[in-house]
């Protein structure tokens, strides 16, 4: 019988962040009526998945359903609840990233046992985008439940639980269409050093808006009660049904809107998360498709996409998104060229390989948005990046940057340029990564011989290399 192992990781971490300061979580999680026995006290638990990169195939899309966790006395809590709209997830994506799942107050105690429920699909797309094969964790059940036994996670003394669904160890069979699994703890120290940023998607309900300080304080049913939302330098607010741009002033309390960010833990016991919004759509009433890759090719209003991520289970590789109708609240139609990183939002029709995606909106990672083009009409956006090595880094957020290659909607001659880092978002590493001769990748708008970066990557900074984390198992 033919096995291939798949090499890869989930991660999903349990921190505690902060003591008693979520109350009712708005749906992320209903404690049990039993109360552990070590202490009385309540604790908020924010759980994160992460990933290590395939090397067999290029996507793992799994759904996840529920977490449990399980303590001392044999009492049951709900770290997520995600049955009614489950959260799909491409385990290739979250390589060296935490991503922020949801945030629950749960009594503090010894926790025995964590329960993770799957469905049982788990759809393997080749590393050429050819095939994809949905293979099954279960046979004849339509979901699966994963079991982490003899725990011994104390909330009262720790506040991190690491749970490393280790695909390196899982296998799969050709010929029973199943996939086994292996599940491995992790320290937390381990686990935390491969996270080179932290993110949240969030759909949420809007409490109240503070125009003078630009953030927004919401609610969501996986992220808990009380979640401060900052706005990015140049994020846009539209409106998913009409295409208008909104303003700040525009959100009142109640209103229904989808965010995705960048999410911070609070420093202190006393600091509540804080996510700062790249991507703010007030949200109708009906359920869309949501997803994000990067364009391998264009035709007409036809746009193929990649995908790295999405809300639904794509049949293939790629889907195919019709943007006839569709706003860029960052970018324009014309920035659509092979290599570029977008993300959509939309309708979905038909189903697996033949589903189409008449989106919504298109937005196009890195770009301005109008705002900012007609501020700046003399730059040019560099699009699917351009890469270099760093020189000097200099104190007010600038470094020059010497172009090794380029694969951009414009052309970057060879030569030494000086790139603008002050409002850039780091994709990889951070800003303490700027150091000479560090390779990195620019995305952002180009003047002269000025890059103005929104989005950073830095080769090879934070995380360790994924075969350091798989030799200390």
């Amino acid at each position: 019988m033919h096995r291939t192992r798949l090499n890869q990781s989930l991660i999903l971490t349990l921190s505690t962040a902060a003591l008693a300061v979520l109350a009712a979580c708005g749906g992320g999680g209903d404690t049990a009526s039993t109360t552990p026995t070590a202490t009385a006290s309540s604790v908020t638990l924010q759980t994160y998945i992460t990933d290590n990169l395939a090397t067999e195939y290029s996507k793992v899309w799994v759904t996840v359903k529920k977490i449990t966790a399980t303590d001392s006395t044999g009492a049951v809590v709900t770290l997520l609840d995600a049955t009614a709209t489950p959260v799909v997830v491409n385990l290739s994506s979250l390589a060296d990233v935490g991503q922020f799942m949801s945030s629950v107050t749960l009594p503090a105690g010894l926790y025995t046992q964590v329960a993770v429920t799957l469905g049982n699909d788990v759809q393997l797309v080749s590393l050429d985008g050819a095939t994809t094969v949905t293979g099954q964790l279960g046979s004849g059940t339509s979901d699966f439940v994963w079991n982490v036994r003899n725990l011994r996670f104390d909330t009262a003394t720790t506040g991190q639980l690491v749970l490393d669904f280790n695909l390196a160890r899982f296998t799969y069979s050709a010929a029973t269409g199943l996939v086994t699994p292996q599940v491995d703890v992790l320290t937390p120290t381990d686990a935390f050093r491969k996270f080179v940023r932290q993110q949240a998607e969030v759909h949420c309900t809007v409490q109240s808006v503070d125009t003078t300080a630009g953030t927004i304080t919401v609610n969501d049913s996986r992220l808990g009660t009380g979640v401060v939302v900052s706005l990015a330098t140049d994020a846009v607010i539209t409106n998913e049904s009409t295409g208008s741009t909104l303003t700040l002033a525009q959100l009142t309390a109640g209103t229904r809107i989808g965010i995705k960010g960048t999410v911070t833990p609070g420093a202190t016991t006393a600091d509540p998360v804080t996510v700062t919004a790249t991507v703010v759509h007030v949200e109708s009433a009906v359920t869309r498709a949501r997803g994000e890759g990067t364009v391998s090719a264009v035709s007409g209003s036809l746009v193929t996409v990649k995908l790295s991520d999405a809300n639904f289970l794509p049949g293939s590789d790629s889907v195919v998104v019709d943007i006839s109708t569709a706003t860029f609240p960052h970018g324009l139609a014309s920035d659509l060229v092979a290599g570029v990183a977008v993300s959509f939002r939309g309708q979905v029709s038909g189903i697996g390989s033949a589903a189409v995606i008449t989106a919504t909106t298109m937005d196009v990672r890195g770009a301005a948005s109008n705002t900012a083009r007609q501020a700046h009409p003399g730059r040019t956006y560099v699009g699917s990046g351009v890469r270099g090595a760093v020189g000097t880094v200099n104190s007010d957020g600038t470094f020059t940057f010497t172009v090794s290659s380029a694969s951009a909607t414009t052309a970057v001659p060879a030569g030494t340029y000086t790139v603008n880092a002050a409002s850039a978002t780091y994709h990889d590493g951070t800003a303490t990564c700027l150091v000479a001769g560090a390779t990195v990748k620019v995305v952002g708008t180009l003047s002269d011989t000025t890059l103005t970066a929104t989005v950073l990557d830095v080769a090879g900074c934070a995380g360790q290399p994924h075969s350091a984390q798989h030799g200390k198992r």
